[in-house]
């Protein structure tokens, strides 16, 4: 452990804000990291490194030639522990300094406590996210007695069965900001569940929850969103299938990938579970290229605009249930305007969408073409 020179100009600009005494807060190489006088700062002080060579609990000098770089006054070890961290000199009369001395110290042995601390912790929430990543990487192979112990030892309980409940931003806020509310999510769902573990994958943040039941699960996902949208951010959630054990983690995690992905594709829904898609399955299997393909020949000749206002109209349609008085309602046109436009899709595509058998037809152009534009949402 040692003084750190930001935390030092702290502590010598808080004192000097109301005390006059001349400060300086020397390392264990005797080397002025903070002073009152800025021109000192970097400068070698003899008197320091003295007391850190020959380990004494404070230094007198009284002369400007005794130590190199040092000017009269009183120097105090600082220790944390035990162990020393630097060196606190002090201008002035001894008995007058000598309380300001003990509260420095003080002051300092704190300071570096909570330093050593959130490196403490920091450093054991980079070796959790590394472990949590490699369970979802490889979770058949990875549970093995070893690992068990290792989770153990960073606080995370693999006894409990787990699922998986991903979510993401329904609009990209600044790096910073994904931050922030990645680490009060963490919170609220630790509170929500002491033993959920957080892992924060780009904008993607995955939750380990020991929650099983469905009902317990979307809970948990609707209070997050709540607690999210309070704080002015929107989000999607995915949640996986029951497995087992958790040696199914990484499928559960795709599984509640896709789900997630299905959030996005509908753009009304905020929170899906697996069980509830269909086309998302497989989709990913299809080529991005197939996809434009497939669209390109249903709406061969159409322009992108054209075909985004067809796109449109189709989505509200089915979105309705194929109902022409509450589609039209919903695009704010008159019912005979959209049996126009259904009738002018037809007759260019070939494929009527009022027909059953159309249907399908344009069921998965839709989805092909929410897929296209949404790649970057579901490839994290």
């Amino acid at each position: 452990m040692e003084l750190q020179e930001q935390q030092a100009r702290a502590i010598v600009h808080e004192i000097n804000t109301v005390l006059p005494q001349k400060i300086n807060l020397m390392n264990k190489e005797g080397i002025i990291i903070a002073s009152t006088d800025p021109e000192r700062v970097q400068s070698f002080h003899g008197g320091a490194a003295r007391i850190i060579q020959d380990n004494l609990d404070e230094l007198r000098i009284h002369r400007y030639d005794e130590y190199p770089g040092a000017r009269p006054g009183t120097n105090f070890m600082l220790q944390v522990e035990g162990e020393p961290i630097g060196v606190l000199g002090i201008t002035g009369v001894y008995e007058t300094i000598l309380p300001l001395a003990n509260v420095i110290r003080k002051m300092t042995e704190l300071l570096v406590h909570e330093q050593e601390y959130q490196k403490a912790q920091s450093h054991l929430e980079y070796q959790q996210q590394l472990f949590l990543r490699e369970l979802l990487e490889h979770s058949e192979t990875f549970l093995s007695k070893e690992q068990v112990e290792r989770a153990s030892l960073l606080n995370i309980d693999l006894s409990i069965p787990r699922r998986i409940v991903v979510a993401d931003f329904v609009e990209s806020p600044e790096p910073h900001r994904v931050t922030d509310i990645a680490s009060q999510l963490k919170i609220e769902a630790q509170r929500l569940d002491a033993a959920c573990c957080v892992l924060t994958n780009n904008q993607m943040i995955v939750f380990l929850t020991g929650m099983r039941s469905e009902p317990q699960l979307y809970a948990f996902a609707d209070k997050l969103l709540k607690y999210a949208q309070a704080h002015g951010v929107d989000l999607c959630f995915g949640m996986d299938s029951p497995a087992v054990d958790n040696t199914k983690l990484r499928q559960a995690f795709e599984q509640a990938r896709k789900a997630l992905c299905s959030c996005h594709r509908k753009g009304t829904v905020h929170i899906k579970g697996y069980d509830e898609i269909n086309m998302e399955i497989f989709a990913d299997l299809i080529p991005l290229a197939a996809k434009r393909e497939y669209i390109k020949k249903i709406f061969h000749g159409y322009s992108t605009m054209e075909l985004a206002d067809a796109i449109h109209t189709l989505e509200c349609f089915f979105e309705h249930d194929g109902s022409i008085t509450k589609t039209a309602a919903a695009l704010y046109i008159h019912k005979n305007t959209l049996q126009q436009h259904l009738k002018k899709i037809a007759l260019r595509t070939g494929y009527d969408p009022r027909s059953l058998r159309s249907s399908a037809v344009f069921y998965v152009v839709l989805y092909f073409y929410q897929d296209i534009h949404l790649t970057g949402f579901c490839k994290a």
